[in-house]
């Protein structure tokens, strides 16, 4: 059926049946490559990269005894458990791979699947599922990205094709409890972490404090956005002296208002 309808009208259908005119293969979520990868990628400190490999692979060697310790309590998994038995050693395999080029360039890390295939040696099914695993997991982040290109004469309203995906990664705090306690992180002293608090207090005080030409010109990045926005709370400014100051009432209606109008009125009648 498929097959006929591109014969037939020279377009393929989506996947959900609907038509799609244009043929872009540009998968949802994706972001126009170079417009957000400053923003994206991480900065890793040195050894940081080692030392997230060796907490993923302390999950895959204690993956098997949280689950033995669940079926001695009799329990099922909890959420966190689930997530720290769900490695492999595919995933292990790639995430090695990606801390390596996070190591090598700086921290920014888009390879393709084909090269992620050729370094790790596996399928590319292989490679989606272990990306897919360390995704859920909280080790990895990743956003798809497409690229503008010449739309073709078979395709005149395609203006982007996808193009590799960029990566970061991390190591959840809710897996920790499940590393040995050498590769826990040392809590900070009980007066640090007070005064982070007392420091998130006096930052937020702070911004709730702000005057609303404030708050817009240190919030928006962008130019003209900041400048129209400046000029809507200009107005709003104005709007508000006004009804707290209101135009003083006409001297007649004043004059009624003290009664004596009203009684002359009354007096009349």
């Amino acid at each position: 059926m498929a097959l006929a309808q591109i014969a037939r009208t020279g377009k393929k259908k989506a996947r959900s049946g609907a038509p799609n005119p244009t043929g872009a293969k540009v998968r949802e979520r994706s972001l126009e490559a170079g417009t957000f990868e400053d923003g994206f990628y991480f900065s890793y400190a040195k050894g940081e990269t080692d030392r997230l490999y060796k907490r993923a692979e302390e999950l895959l060697a204690n993956k098997n005894a949280i689950r033995r310790l669940a079926r001695a309590e009799d329990r099922v998994l909890t959420e966190e458990e689930r997530l720290a038995t769900l490695i492999t050693n595919a995933a292990l395999r790639v995430f090695k791979q990606l801390l390596q080029l996070a190591r090598k360039f700086g921290g920014k890390v888009f390879p393709t699947y084909s090269e992620l295939e050729r370094c790790t040696g596996l399928c590319r099914d292989s490679v989606s599922r272990a990306l897919s695993i360390l995704e859920r997991m909280g080790l990895l982040d990743r956003q798809r990205r497409c690229v503008a290109v010449e739309p073709p004469a078979d395709r005149p309203k395609a203006r982007y094709e996808q193009t590799s995906n960029v990566y970061r990664f991390k190591f959840p705090n809710r897996l920790v409890r499940f590393l040995p306690r050498w590769l826990r992180p040392a809590p900070l002293p009980d007066d640090v972490v007070q005064q982070h608090a007392d420091r998130i207090a006096e930052i937020e005080a702070m911004k709730a404090s702000r005057t609303l030409r404030q708050q817009i010109t240190d919030d928006t990045p962008d130019a003209e956005l900041r400048r129209l926005l400046l000029s809507m709370a200009a107005h709003f400014e104005n709007d508000c002296e006004s009804d707290k100051t209101p135009q003083p009432l006409h001297e007649s209606y004043s004059y009624m208002s003290n009664g004596v109008g009203l009684v002359g009125q009354r007096g009349n009648a």
